[in-house]
């Protein structure tokens, strides 16, 4: 399947009116073209700080414009203005180039210039369509020209069509080949049993991996379905995973709170219900951890998924993105599991979270991956001058390549 993207610009015409008027918001303004028609326009302050209006001119000749204000003409109202054949949209002269609209390759930027400098004013609009969906990025230039980049994630051919007040520009649509690997999609899936029952006056277990913290800044609360809040006992039970345990007095679902350093930990506040199991589903499963945030390349990203209020059923977890992502499965037998994935090329990764072939809450995460850090050891910066530096004033430093 094709996807469509598509960005659209104006290029208005700005005339200086002779209106001396200090508040603009008490007044209107209608355009009559020389055919008759009232073209759309906007009242503005110009930089000269005189009022100006603002619009497309699509026809030559004489345009009258009325200024009203409380539905009367301020004085020098109705003001003619002329337009000129040069001043109207001329798609025929718009000039565009570079290598975006003929080339490009998966995972890079691909980009082109659009010069509209001699073709009059008119609206721009681009789109581009292919095999998939871009983001296209614009960015007026100081000569007055028009920067266009998009970034193709899949190959293929896409058709870039440029229009200038309605109409093709020469060239257009332009046919773009671009070459390189899509994305890869890496997937599992694991069959999830329906836990035991939580028992009034058993030990109940709640398991979560938190990276890199210090487990007496941990505080964990729980909330009974009467409303009776106590505290819960935080046990290490392995490399940075920790086991909140306590033993409920009520039937019912409880929440359970778990802080680090006042803030909750990923997927928390939790569910836990004593006693059966309510009805189940996608809508029941909690996932969280930085490896749905960020990551980064060839490094394991992490994240915890909680199962049990979902019972029992099929749990899939899927990373799409710009290379293969290992993805790795740990079924801690409590309801609870920990995930983790290593993709091999930085970029923006998609992490699909699915329970019996439904997404969970906020599932899919877009989790952006950095380069390696080593890459960031290959540079060292050096003569920086660390104090004595003035706002608005450059400051020089240089860089010095490690290999």
């Amino acid at each position: 399947s094709r996807r469509r993207s598509q960005v659209k610009l104006g290029a208005a015409a700005d005339f200086m009116l002779d209106i001396n008027e200090s508040d603009l918001s008490l007044l209107t303004a209608s355009i009559r073209a020389p055919s008759g028609h009232d073209e759309p326009c906007l009242l503005k302050r110009l930089p000269n700080n005189h009022i100006g209006i603002s619009f497309i001119p699509r026809e030559v000749g004489e345009h009258l414009v009325s200024i009203k204000k409380n539905g009367h003409h301020v004085p020098n109202s109705p003001v003619t203005i002329m337009v000129v054949q040069s001043e109207i949209g001329d798609a025929s002269r718009v000039k565009v180039s570079g290598p975006g609209l003929t080339e490009g390759h998966t995972f890079e930027l691909s980009d082109f210039i659009v010069d509209t400098r001699d073709a009059g004013y008119g609206g721009l609009s681009l789109a581009i369509e292919g095999p998939s969906k871009v983001d296209i990025q614009t960015e007026d230039l100081d000569d007055g020209t028009c920067k266009v980049s998009y970034c193709p994630t899949e190959p293929g051919v896409y058709i870039v069509s440029i229009k200038f007040a309605d109409e093709h520009v020469p060239g257009s649509p332009y046919t773009a080949k671009v070459s390189g690997e899509g994305r890869v999609k890496e997937s599992i899936t694991r069959k999830r049993r329906a836990p035991s029952v939580a028992t009034v006056g058993g030990i109940c277990d709640l398991n979560v991996k938190i990276p890199e913290i210090d487990s007496r800044d941990m505080r964990a609360q729980v909330t009974s379905p009467s409303g009776r809040v106590n505290d819960a006992e935080i046990l290490e039970s392995g490399k940075n995973t920790y086991c909140v345990r306590f033993v409920p007095q009520e039937m019912g679902v409880h929440t359970v709170d778990v802080r680090y350093r006042g803030q909750h930990v990923p997927g928390s506040p939790f569910q836990f219900t004593v006693g059966p199991l309510g009805e189940g589903g996608s809508n029941k499963v909690r996932a969280g951890g930085p490896g749905l945030e960020r990551g980064e390349a060839g490094v394991p990203a992490e994240f915890n998924i909680w199962t049990r209020e979902a019972g029992a059923g099929g749990l899939s977890v899927a990373v799409e993105g710009p290379s293969k992502a290992e993805i790795a499965f740990e079924d801690r037998k409590d309801g609870s599991c920990g995930v983790s994935y290593i993709a091999q090329e930085p970029g923006d990764y998609e992490v699909s979270i699915k329970f019996n072939d439904e997404h969970i809450p906020d599932s899919p995460y877009m989790v952006p991956i950095i380069a390696p850090s080593d890459d960031a050891r290959r540079l060292t910066v050096t003569s920086l001058q660390e104090s004595g530096l003035k706002v608005n004033q450059p400051v020089s430093f240089a860089l010095r390549l490690n290999g």
